[in-house]
């Protein structure tokens, strides 16, 4: 019964092991990309799409985001591997590309409801002289 006891126990502590070390791989990980050389350009590709969307008397609240950029230590170029180096920009690029698909029929939108408006002020000008 007590090796039995043993057994469970030892196996409860080595699953512990293996999350406490993902969750240290984790956590190592994101420290890499936020210290990654291009982080900033991936967070402010980010708000560009946020951006798009809004109004222009909507106001995004970046400031908070601008801080933790800046308050990351930025790494040497040294310390990242090629691969992070290929995603980060990839994702930069995907971002960039997000933004162009997102813009086009918010300004076509704009566009129509611009045109509209001007049509009912128009006809409300034949209405009301």
């Amino acid at each position: 019964m007590e090796a039995t006891h043993i057994r469970e126990k030892g196996v409860v502590e080595g699953s512990e092991n293996i999350a406490a070390g993902k969750e240290n791989e984790q956590v190592l990980l994101k420290n890499i990309i936020a210290t990654h050389p291009l982080y900033e350009l991936l967070i402010q590709s980010h708000i560009n799409c946020f951006k798009v969307g809004l109004s222009e008397a909507e106001v995004f609240d970046d400031d908070a985001l601008k801080k933790l950029m800046n308050s990351k230590s930025k790494a040497t170029s040294g310390a990242n591997t090629s691969e992070l180096d290929h995603f980060m920009e990839a994702y930069c690029m995907a971002l960039s590309k997000l933004k162009e698909a997102i813009e086009e029929p918010t300004k076509e939108t704009n566009a129509f409801i611009r045109a509209t408006y001007h049509e009912l002020k128009q006809l409300e000008e034949v209405k009301h002289p």
